[in-house]
């Protein structure tokens, strides 16, 4: 039998597939854009030396973004979806091993991440000819890119072999990848850690790696780099074998031990609550929407979201109490509040499809139609769940960045350096662009639950729609202002504060816009949407072989 069976048929049917080949045109596209952007910004003031280097700073970083997306987008399903589907069990019936199902999947996972990374990575190369760049530096950054890229691969590999739940594998891997990206470094500027130590506390982390290649860390210190690479690469090999593991064993149905069963049950009634608490929670909720108490007696992701900001606003208090003169630093103040608004956008990207998306693939959903329930009802009760566990924590985090920049302020020259600064420009994204974003994604991940096949890929389009959509059309606003101001002669010239205006301009006008049609939607068309199989765009109609 051939290395690696199911590697190569999964390889076929992704080759064969017109979407593979046409995401490496987007891509490309998507880069070039990039590329002429900070060219147009950066050649304003600096020589061919200086942009070389920064572009091929900004296109590593952005590199190193995409690869750690590929166990999320590609290998976080890859296993859990064969286990709901009950056809792992069938693949052991042959001569497989386990390894063979793990790493064919995981390969097959990453071809098409690998196929942009590869069309993106002449783009990468250009700068070598402006000067500042050597071709070493080129070939390390492709390594540190190929090696992130494994990482993300086997750890989205690992959480989808440990849950069959495509859902849990997806907030596992970001989590993990959170973590070892942002979260070593946060906790690493708090402690903090320098000198012999600082290598090994970093050597888990892929913005480290990208780091010490983009910077001169490498030629100073060329064994930290491999010793990061040694690291990371371990840990993937680690998160490989578990895979493996539990691969070997996952597709049995066994009956659980009477200890593994007590805890079972105590972590349901710590999940749903005592008898006591659920009876409240039915006679408050029953009444008013039977959507909304089925949605919402499972308390887990309300828990862990308020956990997470408890704990992030101790360690912040323990940290400025420690230093109260260095934190928090104006980079803290700037960097928290896009890094907690965009991961509470995700998670409610995540959860917002999932009871629609279910129900739908079950087959519930038709029978839910067919009583007294209206789809206005089940669109309100499932708003209901979602403002009541996510609304009050984009309050709690208003408060948290509030107090956050008053003591910043406070320990560093007033508010006169909040008027002058550009701090006033995120405080008004914080009151404006972030409610209305969040918003956008509850309503979007409603009707996008409602129209795609599964819950992990109405997360997908949600997230696309609310989250990148709005980046990339103000890529392309800031692309055509650069434009008519160099070859129309137009007078106006770009500022910060007329960039940060049509960033948060876009901002509100596509997600109104994204808004506004998924709402139409659900309320004209909620029926026939529950009767598609598969999700239905309105470009889709005029594709060939769609009628």
């Amino acid at each position: 039998m051939q290395f690696l069976p199911i590697a190569d048929r999964e390889l076929r049917v992704a080759a064969h597939q017109p979407r593979t080949w046409w995401r490496r045109v987007l891509t490309t596209t998507v880069g070039l854009a990039l590329f002429a952007f900070m060219f147009a910004v950066l050649g304003r003031f600096r020589g061919l030396l200086f942009i070389g280097r920064e572009l091929f700073s900004a296109l590593s970083w952005v590199g190193m973004i995409y690869a750690l997306l590929a166990g999320p987008l590609t290998a976080a399903d890859c296993l859990s979806r064969e286990r709901r589907d009950g056809t792992l069990g069938l693949l052991f019936l042959t001569d497989l091993q386990s390894y063979d199902v793990v790493l064919g999947k995981m390969a097959a996972a990453s071809l098409r991440i690998a196929l942009d990374l590869t069309a993106v990575l002449p783009l990468a190369a250009i700068p070598i000819l402006m000067g500042g760049v050597s071709l070493t530096q080129l070939a390390v950054v492709a390594l540190a890119m190929v090696t992130i890229m494994f990482l993300s691969l086997a750890i989205g590999t690992c959480a989808s072999a440990l849950s069959s739940s495509g859902r849990s594998s997806l907030a596992v891997t970001l989590g993990v990848l959170f973590f070892l990206t942002v979260g070593l470094e946060l906790l690493g500027d708090a402690i903090p850690i320098h000198g012999w130590a600082a290598p090994w506390f970093y050597m888990l982390c892929p913005s480290s790696l990208m780091a010490s290649c983009v910077g001169g860390v490498l030629r100073a210190h060329r064994w930290w780099f491999w010793l990061n690479m040694g690291g990371i690469h371990l840990f993937s090999w680690i998160c490989l074998v578990i895979a493996a593991w539990r691969t070997r064993n996952s597709w049995r149905d066994l009956p659980a031990s009477a200890r593994a069963s007590r805890w079972n049950a105590r972590f349901e009634v710590w999940r749903k609550g005592s008898a006591t608490s659920r009876q409240a929670w039915r006679r408050l909720t029953m009444n008013r929407s039977p959507v909304g108490w089925l949605e919402g007696r499972d308390r887990l992701q309300h828990r862990m979201l308020w956990g997470s900001i408890l704990v992030a606003a101790i360690a912040g208090a323990i940290t400025h109490l420690l230093a109260p003169g260095k934190w928090p630093d104006e980079e803290c103040v700037v960097l928290w509040p896009i890094l907690s608004y965009y991961v509470l956008c995700v998670w409610i990207a995540i959860q917002a499809p999932r009871r629609l998306a279910d129900d739908k693939e079950s087959g519930v959903l038709e029978l839910l139609l067919c009583t007294p329930v209206k789809p206005a009802e089940i669109v309100r009760g499932c708003m209901m769940i979602l403002r009541r566990r996510f609304g009050r924590a984009l309050l709690a985090l208003l408060v948290l960045d509030a107090v956050l920049g008053m003591a910043h302020f406070s320990e560093h020259g007033g508010w006169h350096h909040f008027r002058e600064g550009p701090l006033w420009q995120l405080a008004l994204s914080a009151l404006v662009v972030a409610p209305v974003q969040a918003y956008s994604m509850a309503r979007i991940g409603i009707y996008e639950g409602l129209v795609q096949t599964t819950s992990l890929r109405a997360a997908f389009m949600t997230a696309w729609n609310a989250g990148l959509l709005p980046w990339i059309t103000w890529l392309g606003v800031m692309l055509g202002l650069e434009a008519s101001q160099r070859y129309l002669r137009i007078p106006a010239r770009l500022t910060d504060n007329l960039a940060f205006g049509a960033w948060a301009s876009v901002q509100l006008l596509v997600c109104t816009l994204c808004l506004t049609y998924a709402s139409c939607r659900l309320r004209w068309s909620f029926r026939s949407l529950a009767a598609q199989t598969v999700g239905t765009r309105w470009w889709k109609r005029w594709l060939p072989g769609r009628r």
